[in-house]
């Protein structure tokens, strides 16, 4: 079995990606681009080059959908507030999302063509 970060650039890989959870190309850009340490917004908006809101959009969808999680920290001692980082799931982890999913519709079709 391939390793996904070995095809991180993979147009099939995205493909998958939008298909499967019904993703944009930003949304897929997001997931392969954060790092397990996770990346605040302004640093994706530099990255993608998009708008914040933009940005926050994709990230609440794919949070949402389980495939990104934020984590809350605080501010550096001496400035109030909190921000938050966001993190992709493990490549093992969104491997067997893919899997789940593409199992769950292939059960779906196959009693959809027995209902025929």
């Amino acid at each position: 079995m391939r390793d996904i970060p070995s095809m991180k650039n993979s147009t099939e890989l995205k493909k998958i990606l939008k298909c499967v959870f019904d993703l944009t190309d930003l949304e897929v850009n997001i997931i392969l681009m954060l790092p397990l340490e996770g990346m605040r917004v302004k640093e994706i908006q530099n990255i993608l080059m998009k708008d914040r809101t933009t940005i926050q959009k994709s990230l609440k969808i794919l949070v949402e959908k389980e495939l990104v999680f934020r984590e809350s920290k605080c501010c550096v001692q001496g400035k109030r507030g909190r921000y938050f980082v966001y993190k992709s799931l493990e490549r093992e982890q969104i491997r067997k999302k893919v899997l789940t999913s593409i199992n769950l519709w292939y059960e779906d079709l196959k009693e959809s063509v027995k209902s025929l």
